[in-house]
Protein backbone atom coordinates (compact mmCIF):
# COMPACT_ATOMS: atom_id res chain seq x y z
CA UNK A 1 0.00 0.00 0.00
CA UNK A 2 2.95 2.09 0.59
CA UNK A 3 4.29 1.66 -2.29
CA UNK A 4 1.52 2.75 -3.96
CA UNK A 5 0.74 5.91 -2.59
CA UNK A 6 4.51 6.79 -3.02
CA UNK A 7 4.22 5.65 -6.64
CA UNK A 8 1.21 7.91 -7.10
CA UNK A 9 3.44 10.86 -5.24
CA UNK A 10 6.19 10.34 -7.14
CA UNK A 11 4.51 10.60 -10.67
CA UNK A 12 2.81 13.67 -9.72
CA UNK A 13 5.63 15.10 -8.65
CA UNK A 14 7.95 14.48 -11.83
CA UNK A 15 5.01 16.06 -14.16
CA UNK A 16 5.85 19.72 -12.25
CA UNK A 17 9.02 21.12 -13.66
CA UNK A 18 11.51 22.65 -10.72
CA UNK A 19 14.14 25.10 -11.76
CA UNK A 20 17.28 25.34 -10.39
CA UNK A 21 16.63 28.04 -8.13
CA UNK A 22 13.38 26.09 -6.56
CA UNK A 23 16.31 23.33 -5.73
CA UNK A 24 17.75 25.02 -2.87
CA UNK A 25 14.55 25.39 -0.09
CA UNK A 26 14.19 21.33 -1.65
CA UNK A 27 17.27 20.75 -0.31
CA UNK A 28 16.92 22.51 2.85
CA UNK A 29 13.87 20.35 3.79
CA UNK A 30 15.94 17.11 2.52
CA UNK A 31 18.38 18.66 5.21
CA UNK A 32 16.02 18.83 7.69
CA UNK A 33 14.27 15.36 7.09
CA UNK A 34 17.90 13.58 7.10
CA UNK A 35 18.40 15.11 10.20
CA UNK A 36 14.96 13.36 11.31
CA UNK A 37 15.81 10.02 9.85
CA UNK A 38 19.50 9.64 10.55
CA UNK A 39 18.85 10.28 14.48
CA UNK A 40 15.70 7.89 14.56
CA UNK A 41 16.34 5.05 17.04
CA UNK A 42 13.71 3.21 15.74
CA UNK A 43 12.52 1.45 12.55
CA UNK A 44 8.68 2.90 13.04
CA UNK A 45 10.46 6.48 13.47
CA UNK A 46 12.69 6.12 10.96
CA UNK A 47 10.18 4.71 7.92
CA UNK A 48 8.45 8.20 7.54
CA UNK A 49 11.30 10.60 6.83
CA UNK A 50 12.97 7.92 4.85
CA UNK A 51 9.59 7.97 2.58
CA UNK A 52 9.55 11.94 2.68
CA UNK A 53 13.28 11.97 1.30
CA UNK A 54 12.16 9.36 -1.80
CA UNK A 55 9.35 12.06 -2.48
CA UNK A 56 11.94 15.03 -1.99
CA UNK A 57 14.61 13.34 -4.21
CA UNK A 58 11.85 12.83 -7.10
CA UNK A 59 10.86 16.25 -7.12
CA UNK A 60 14.38 17.31 -7.24
CA UNK A 61 15.19 15.34 -10.36
CA UNK A 62 12.33 16.69 -12.07
CA UNK A 63 13.70 19.87 -12.05
CA UNK A 64 15.36 21.70 -15.01
CA UNK A 65 19.14 22.38 -14.76
CA UNK A 66 21.75 24.52 -16.33
CA UNK A 67 23.33 21.64 -18.99
CA UNK A 68 26.81 22.37 -17.59
CA UNK A 69 25.53 20.88 -14.09
CA UNK A 70 22.54 18.71 -14.92
CA UNK A 71 24.46 15.35 -15.96
CA UNK A 72 26.05 15.66 -12.54
CA UNK A 73 22.73 16.93 -10.87
CA UNK A 74 21.17 13.67 -12.30
CA UNK A 75 24.06 11.35 -11.23
CA UNK A 76 23.71 12.33 -7.32
CA UNK A 77 19.89 12.07 -7.65
CA UNK A 78 19.93 8.65 -9.07
CA UNK A 79 22.69 7.56 -6.35
CA UNK A 80 20.42 8.96 -3.51
CA UNK A 81 17.16 7.28 -4.90
CA UNK A 82 18.82 3.78 -5.18
CA UNK A 83 20.68 4.16 -1.41
CA UNK A 84 16.77 5.44 -0.08
CA UNK A 85 15.36 2.36 -2.00
CA UNK A 86 17.87 0.28 0.27
CA UNK A 87 17.19 1.96 3.08
CA UNK A 88 13.45 1.48 3.15
CA UNK A 89 13.96 -2.22 2.23
CA UNK A 90 16.14 -2.72 5.28
CA UNK A 91 13.67 -1.10 7.31
CA UNK A 92 10.64 -3.16 5.41
CA UNK A 93 12.98 -6.50 6.53
CA UNK A 94 13.02 -4.83 10.15
CA UNK A 95 17.07 -4.16 9.86
CA UNK A 96 17.65 -0.93 11.55
CA UNK A 97 21.24 -1.25 11.59
CA UNK A 98 21.63 -1.68 7.79
CA UNK A 99 19.12 1.55 7.09
CA UNK A 100 21.46 3.15 9.78
CA UNK A 101 24.15 2.00 7.20
CA UNK A 102 22.38 3.45 4.06
CA UNK A 103 22.06 7.32 6.06
CA UNK A 104 25.85 6.90 6.47
CA UNK A 105 25.96 6.54 2.74
CA UNK A 106 23.30 9.55 2.28
CA UNK A 107 25.28 11.29 3.98
CA UNK A 108 28.84 10.76 1.90
CA UNK A 109 26.57 11.25 -0.93
CA UNK A 110 25.39 14.67 0.19
CA UNK A 111 29.21 15.60 0.76
CA UNK A 112 30.66 14.22 -2.75
CA UNK A 113 27.51 15.91 -4.70
CA UNK A 114 28.16 19.16 -2.88
CA UNK A 115 32.00 18.88 -3.62
CA UNK A 116 31.50 18.54 -7.20
CA UNK A 117 28.47 21.58 -7.49
CA UNK A 118 30.68 23.44 -5.73
CA UNK A 119 34.34 23.02 -6.33
CA UNK A 120 36.73 24.63 -4.43
CA UNK A 121 38.97 27.69 -5.87
CA UNK A 122 41.80 25.58 -5.61
CA UNK A 123 39.91 22.63 -7.80
CA UNK A 124 38.95 25.49 -10.38
CA UNK A 125 42.31 26.41 -10.85
CA UNK A 126 44.35 23.04 -10.77
CA UNK A 127 41.06 20.84 -11.77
Amino acid sequence: MKKVILTGAVAVLLSLNVSASELKPIMKEMKMTFKEAASAQSIEAMQAPVAKLETLVAKAKAGSYPPEKAETFMEGFDKLAVTLDKTDTALSEGDLDQAKQGMRQIDALREEYHDKRNPSIWQRLFG
